[in-house]
């Protein structure tokens, strides 16, 4: 939680400051020779003002207000809508993910038997993004961790660490010593050596997000091998399926969980705690969250950022609750921040068919291929452009209809 000096120091309403100290000194029972100030903490553990709160469960005299000692009490007035801004961050991490209880039962059955000195099955879990794959995998992990003495856990983005030897090196570096571990001038074959030296001390939990952007699917089978409980997260439940075939028949086994997009009822419910966690009191009606739930298509990420889009906005032009025309000015924007974050992290052949489907609107198949690998130097093969394009679709950046030769891609609205 923020302390007040990370807040900073904003000005007293002084019309309300006679009435303040007035009840300060009317419930106070410290002397003034005895009272010590302290920084305060939390704007939630104040009550009594709209302007300016005291601590209720202190009795203080109102030199509390502008006493300065050891430490500078600062003093604040009350924001109109938002009191805490974290929670509606893309870093924030609930205690609980709601609406997702039975995916945890099925991971944590799944990981069980790592607990136990064996092999568990590997786990794959899919859906469109922004809903809680990568987050309650990360969570299972590291609650898993935390109960035992010799369970690792390491988190690689394939997006970021697409290679054999950069997933490899993201893997060692999180469960060794990093300062044994060089980037520059370190073979794949120490990396796995070192990787297989600390399974035979400890037990590991690996997570491979964005798995289908992997281009050295070999590196799955290695770990395969391994005595390491593996998920991999993905938006299309077939996301391995060019890796080599005795890659995927050392895969086969792997439990599919799937990850359908949130109703908008429960876009709705994330979308009130999060309310409840960051915003005053009443600051957002009913309706208002549940306009925003309808045009987040079930990413509760897109909700999330929308609320608070539409909160700072509402904040900074002086409103007391957010308003119809807050949301539907900062539903588009934020439709727009997601379709750039995932644009960004397209790999090249993904968008340049991006781009094609930009520029004609609509076309074939065929017409896409052929323009394709007319602008593409080194293209990939079609079962993999074609993975490519599910990919894109999952995304929500384009949209496909039709079978075989007849299917037409087009923009996604």
């Amino acid at each position: 939680m923020k302390t007040r000096s990370q807040r900073g120091v904003v000005e007293i309403n002084w019309l309300f400051f006679d009435v303040i100290a007035s009840l300060a000194l009317a419930r106070s029972s410290i002397s003034f020779s005895r009272w010590r100030p302290r920084p305060l903490t939390s704007v939630g553990e104040f009550s009594t003002s709209k302007h300016l709160r005291i601590p209720a469960y202190r009795q203080v005299p109102p030199a509390m207000l502008i006493c300065e000692l050891s430490h500078i009490t600062y003093v604040m007035r009350q924001s109109r809508i938002i009191h805490d801004l974290s929670p509606l961050t893309e870093e924030f991490v609930p205690e609980e993910l709601p609406h997702r209880e039975k995916h945890r039962v099925e991971i944590e059955q799944t990981l069980e038997p790592l607990l136990k000195g064996y092999r568990p099955q590997p786990l794959l879990l899919h859906g469109p993004s922004g809903t809680g794959k990568t987050s309650l995998a990360t969570d299972i992990a590291e609650e898993l961790a935390a109960g035992s003495t010799n369970l690792k856990t390491c988190y690689v983005n394939c997006w970021i660490d697409y290679s054999r030897f950069r997933a490899l090196y993201s893997v060692v570096q999180q469960i060794d010593s990093p300062l044994l571990i060089h980037r520059k001038g370190t073979p794949t074959d120490e990396l796995i050596e070192r990787f297989e030296r600390v399974l035979r001390q400890s037990r590991c939990i690996v997570i491979l997000d964005e798995v289908d952007q992997l281009r050295d699917k070999d590196t799955l089978y290695m770990l395969a091998r391994q005595q390491v409980g593996l998920i991999f997260i993905a938006d299309a439940p077939d996301a391995l399926l060019d890796a080599s075939m005795r890659t995927r028949s050392r895969l086969g086994t792997a439990r599919r969980i799937a990850f359908k997009a949130y109703s908008v009822d429960e876009l709705v419910s994330i979308l009130h705690e999060r309310a409840r966690l960051s915003l005053q009191l009443d600051a957002v009606p009913e309706a208002q969250l549940r306009a925003i739930a309808q045009s987040a298509a079930g990413d509760a990420r897109r909700a999330i950022e929308t609320l608070r889009l539409a909160a700072t906005k509402a904040e900074r032009e002086g409103h007391k609750e957010l308003a119809a025309s807050d949301i539907q000015r900062a539903i588009p924007e934020a439709r727009k921040l997601s379709d750039q974050r995932g644009i960004s992290k397209l790999n090249s052949h993904q968008r340049v068919l991006y781009s094609i489907v930009q520029e004609f609107k609509e076309v074939s198949s065929a017409d896409l291929y052929r323009h394709y690998y007319d602008q593409v130097a080194e293209p990939v093969r079609v079962r993999t452009l074609r993975n490519y394009l599910q990919k894109l679709s999952f995304a929500g950046f384009i949209r496909a209809s039709g079978t075989g030769r007849w299917r037409v891609y087009s923009l996604a609205e």
